[in-house]
């Protein structure tokens, strides 16, 4: 299969993952708040995915295709990613933003390595690594700090597997980048393509779909009355 035909398997695969939050808002109106953060992120990936599909955005950088679309889809699902992880322990707002903003910086400064057919590249690349340290440590000690130790073990339980699944998928995205035609070259566009539909798939569909298995966790936040706007500050 050719680069564009997995394109169209992946905005086939993020549209199915739609589903089944939508349906659960609607079923269930006190979860749509939560419902709406997991719709967007495998929605929004659809429509960057279909963009891929048609060519729309892709530009060519040092003999090889750079995807806009992809871009554009990590800037706006991965900080959904991180609210829904933060709708279940709930950190300060100053948390999110910091978390936000290595976000974007790491999403960033892929886009001036991809962009960048120099060994200037390299630079850029540095620097995504340094954010996405970061961007771990939020992840793996500020959230689960948040959370407490006294959380609800149900709660406790969801935030662990998705904050996981999230760590271990994410670590794998620049080694990708670095093997890929961005990178070294070893891997070829059709190998790429192949691998972050399958990258993109487990992060997001995944993602969907254990929240929406464990969804009774939200039932047991809104029941405890702590679905509220977070603090202004940790």
């Amino acid at each position: 299969m050719s680069a564009t035909q997995w394109f169209w398997v992946g905005a086939a695969g993020m549209t199915l993952g739609t589903v089944p939050p939508v349906v659960d808002a609607l079923r269930n109106p006190q979860r749509a708040r939560y419902d709406a953060v997991l719709a967007a992120v495998t929605g929004v990936a659809a429509v960057a995915y279909t963009l891929m599909a048609l060519g729309i955005g892709e530009q060519t950088v040092g003999g090889h295709a750079v995807h806009l679309a992809r871009y554009a889809d990590w800037l706006v699902t991965t900080p959904l990613l991180v609210l829904y992880l933060c709708l279940l322990c709930r950190p300060g707002r100053r948390t999110y933003v910091t978390l936000v903003a290595l976000d974007a910086a790491v999403i960033g400064a892929g886009v001036g390595a991809a962009l960048t057919p120099t060994a200037q590249r390299w630079a850029f690349y540095a620097v995504g690594c340094v954010a996405y340290l970061g961007l771990l440590y939020g992840l793996l000690v500020s959230l689960p700090r948040a959370l407490g130790d006294d959380a609800d073990s149900r709660v406790a339980a969801t935030f662990t597997v998705l904050r996981n699944l999230t760590v271990v998928l994410w670590t794998l995205y620049p080694a990708v980048w670095l093997l890929a035609p961005t990178g070294v070259g070893v891997l070829q566009p059709e190998m790429e393509a192949i691998v972050v539909v399958y990258l993109d798939f487990i992060s997001k569909v995944g993602f969907v779909a254990y929240a929406i298995v464990g969804i009774d966790a939200v039932d047991r936040i809104v029941s405890a009355g702590s679905s509220a706007p977070a603090p202004a500050d940790d």
